[in-house]
């Protein structure tokens, strides 16, 4: 049974994802590009709003304006949002990505390094360094 099991619309055009069945881990990042998404529209938004007298605009203003919007932007990924979060839950599991908890059932150790993710070389090989000009 896969996430996308439930029914789908009449139209087959948007992907119905039961996000029980997701990887928690694959949910959360896909709420966080959703979330990332409406911040910079509602951003944008506000930014489109023309400035009058009577607004309170101040430095402290806008950070907390911006607080404001990120903090509702990451509530809306989380209640619903826009559809954002299925269609790449959906693209996601139509393309086979899977957790590495759901491959090998052990989490990988991150480092954050720039090998990260890269195959380990053979042992007694010397690892190659850029030429310097």
């Amino acid at each position: 049974m896969s996430a996308r099991s439930a029914p789908t619309t009449p139209e087959n055009r948007v992907p119905v994802v039961d996000r029980s069945k997701v990887d928690p881990g694959l949910l959360k990042a896909a709420q966080g590009i959703e979330a990332m998404y409406l911040d910079y529209v509602m951003g944008v938004m506000r930014k489109s709003v023309p400035d009058n007298d009577f607004d309170l605009d101040s430095p402290a203003t806008k950070i907390y304006q911006g607080m404001m919007d990120s903090e509702f932007a990451k509530a809306a990924s989380q209640t619903g949002g826009i559809g954002l979060t299925d269609q790449i839950i959906a693209y996601l599991a139509d393309s086979g990505a899977t957790s590495y908890n759901q491959r090998r059932g052990q989490p990988v150790p991150r480092t954050g390094g720039t090998n990260e993710g890269q195959p380990k070389q053979q042992s007694g090989a010397e690892p190659r360094v850029p030429e310097q000009r």
